[in-house]
Formats: C-alpha cells, structure tokens, sequence
C-alpha cells in the first residue's frame, strides 16, 4: 500500500483526473474510474450509484464550468483502500440555473484489479 506522501499525491492525481473528466462531461472514461458499488451523495442530499450517475453526467444534468478541489487529508483504510476529504469551489449549471458553489468533500478510492476506482463521495455546501 501506498503510504505518507505517496498516497497524498496518489489522491491529488486521482481527483484530478475525476475532475478533468468531469468538466470535459467524458462520461464513457469516467466510467472506468468509478466502482459498480458507487454511493454518490450530492450536497442536495440526492444520492446515485454508477448508472444513474454517469446517465446524469451523459444528459449534461451539471455542466461543470470549472473546479477548484484541493485534497486536504487521506487516511489509508487497509491496504487496498483510503479516504480523501478536502475542499471544493467550482462554478456549473445545475439542472438549468447557473451556481457558484463553495463545498467540502469526502471520497473513498478503492483497488479494485489493480486499478483505483471510486467507490464512495459525499459532498456538503458551505454556506455563501
């Protein structure tokens, strides 16, 4: 596994990545970042799992603008696993109307046949 500062980059690279893909709506190479037992909570208290998420991504439901995220703390979970949790400001259009948000998140990446795929996120909105 992963430790110290290896694993603190190994989620910057990771989130990245989910982000990049995320304001380019690449929904087909975000599907092989993410788990089939994905659990993702939305700070509207929405919750998906990889279907209905990437459906979502697919119908433009948040065209994401930009994103700001920033991997404050990970703590490993074992030797195939870790939680990352941080900050988030980014800019989209959520369902039509334009948002600024200001967030914190929590992931949890899991190693799945030797690739980091997520698994769990959760996001709660700061207020503005």
């Amino acid at each position: 596994m992963t430790t110290g500062p290896d694993l603190f980059d190994l989620a910057r690279k990771l989130e990245d990545t989910r982000w990049q893909l995320l304001l380019n709506a690449d929904a087909n190479a975000l599907t092989d970042l993410l788990s089939d037992d994905l659990q993702f909570v939305h700070s509207s208290g929405l919750k998906d799992d990889k279907t209905n998420y990437l459906d979502a991504v697919r119908a433009g439901a948040v065209i994401y603008r930009s994103a700001n995220s920033r991997v404050e703390t990970v703590v490993p979970l074992g030797n195939e696993s870790f939680i990352a949790s941080g900050a988030l400001k980014m800019e989209a259009t959520v369902r039509g109307t334009e948002r600024s948000l200001h967030s914190l998140f929590m992931v949890v990446w899991r190693r799945e046949q030797e690739t980091w795929r997520l698994v769990a996120h959760q996001t709660t909105l700061l207020p503005a």
